[in-house]
Order: C-alpha cells, then structure tokens, then sequence
C-alpha cells in the first residue's frame, strides 16, 4: 500500500496519472469533502476513459459530509485494516456525482452544492479561519462557532446578506422563480444523517431543495423540511421547490460551494445541474 500526503488537486493528479494505468484494487482518502471532490473531477475529465476502482473515503476533515452518508466518516484504523484484510465484509455501494455545467467554464463535479445562503455561510467560514491563528479559528470547532456567531448575528439582522433572484426548472417537478433563501442539492441518499431536506417526488439521482425568501409557513415547516417529510403546503407556488430528477436548470447563480470548495459562477447565464458518473464506494 502506497502512502502519499497532498495539498489539492494539483498534487492528485500526477498521482492518479501514475498509478492508474498500473492498475488499483482501492483508493483510500483519508480527509475531507474537499479531497474527495477534487479526486473525483480529475477521475471524471483528465481519466475519463479508464475504469475507477472502488474508493474508501474516511472522515479527515471539519464536515465529512460524504463520510458520513456512506457510514465510514468514523474508526479509520479499524476500517482500514478491515478493509485490507477482509474486503468481503464490507459492501460496494455506486454512487452518482454532481455535473455542474455553465457556458465558459470548465465542467465541476462533487456530491454536494450549497447555494444562496448556503454559499454565503460556508465562504464567511473559510474567511473566519484564514484571518486569523488559535482554536477559535483554526481548531476543530472553528466551522461550528462561526455558524454560531452568524446565526447571532441573522437574529440581530447584522449579516448583511440578500438572497438572489433565481429560476429553477426540472423537466417533471416544474419551476419557480423569486428571491432564493436556501439552495442545496447532492446525490447522497439519507444514510446515517438527520438531516436530508429533499422531499419524496419525482425520480432521479439529484435530489434539489430551493427555498424563497418569502416561502409560506417556513419556519413552523423548517423541522420537518429537514428532515424530508412530505406536506401539502411545500410547493413551488408557496416557495418550496424540493424533489428528484436527473438534471435542473438554474439561472441566477453567482457562485456556488461543491463539497465545500468555492466556485464563481455568471448569474446572467443558465447553470446545468445533471446526474454526472457514477463511483464504486465502500460502505459499512
């Protein structure tokens, strides 16, 4: 078993470039969303023609979001030795990835988008932790009581934030169009989390929930959006767009975060958000 510590994508790459035509039995990625997301995009655009092998993800990171829908985003040395020394007791689940697609930029892929507020929550964040040293920024804690402080801060009206203008269309679900509170979409089905806010229609990998500003009822219905219950009052007429399909269309984007990693995009422009390929994952 080779061992190789990296810093981004531009160190995976010559790895992938290297080892794959050699041929691997498991990719193990000890870290955070954000090494899976860039190992997988390179596996999906520069190594598109050869067959992955399954991948191992372990919880390394602050999140560990994909980790935990799998079940492996705790215990790494257990799961590791089990995973060499007895393959058999653990399953191969296929996962689909995320296409994100917008004229004049490269294709991006990863499980899981934030957008709106989402975006802006998870960017103040990652500015939180480079501006400054210590626990409090810096520590394992330091995502959690910054979004401690935010929310503070949205109950005293001091974050500063106006949500964008969006309009979102899915073949079977319909459209919706108004000022976007909340947008988040993934491919993860719900598996050992709490919560998985995308209601039980339509059909396809992507799961999408887009929530307006001015949605009716939101915060008596916000318990039991979270955690995917189906009521008469969600729909895209009272600012709820929640369902399954296997692409959407949005216009009004200006930047997303896939997996946690910050992307610009052009909010004149359509965004196209489609089932991407599908990956060989170990599960417990």
């Amino acid at each position: 078993m080779e061992t190789h510590v990296v810093y981004g994508p531009r160190e995976i790459e010559p790895l992938l470039k290297t080892w794959l035509p050699k041929g691997l039995d498991l990719i193990i990625i000890v870290g955070g969303d954000g090494t899976l997301q860039g190992t997988v995009s390179l596996l999906a655009t520069e190594h598109a023609e050869q067959v992955p092998p399954p991948i191992l993800m372990l919880g390394g990171g602050r999140t560990n979001y994909t980790a935990a829908h799998l079940g492996t985003d705790s215990r790494p040395e257990t799961i590791i030795e089990k995973a060499l020394t007895q393959p058999s007791e653990f399953d191969l689940a296929e996962q689909y990835c995320i296409r994100i697609s917008q004229a004049g930029h490269p294709d991006t892929f990863g499980f899981f988008i934030g957008g709106a507020l989402v975006d802006h929550v998870i960017r103040d964040c990652h500015h939180y932790r480079a501006s400054g040293r210590g626990k409090l920024r810096q520590g394992r804690y330091s995502t959690i009581i910054r979004v401690s402080q935010l929310g503070v801060l949205g109950l005293l009206r001091r974050v500063g934030y106006r949500s964008p203008t969006m309009h979102i269309r899915a073949e079977k679900l319909g459209e919706m169009k108004g000022r976007v509170r909340l947008l988040v979409v993934t491919t993860l089905d719900k598996h050992q989390v709490t919560v998985h806010p995308y209601l039980p229609r339509g059909e396809g990998a992507l799961k999408l929930t887009a929530i307006t500003r001015d949605a009716k009822g939101f915060w008596f219905q916000l318990i039991g959006l979270l955690r995917g219950r189906e009521q008469t009052i969600l729909t895209p007429t009272n600012g709820y767009f929640s369902g399954a399909a296997d692409d959407f269309s949005v216009t009004g984007l200006a930047g997303i975060c896939v997996d946690g990693q910050e992307y610009d995009l052009k909010p004149d422009l359509e965004t196209r958000i489609s089932t991407g390929p599908a990956y060989r994952f170990v599960s417990s």
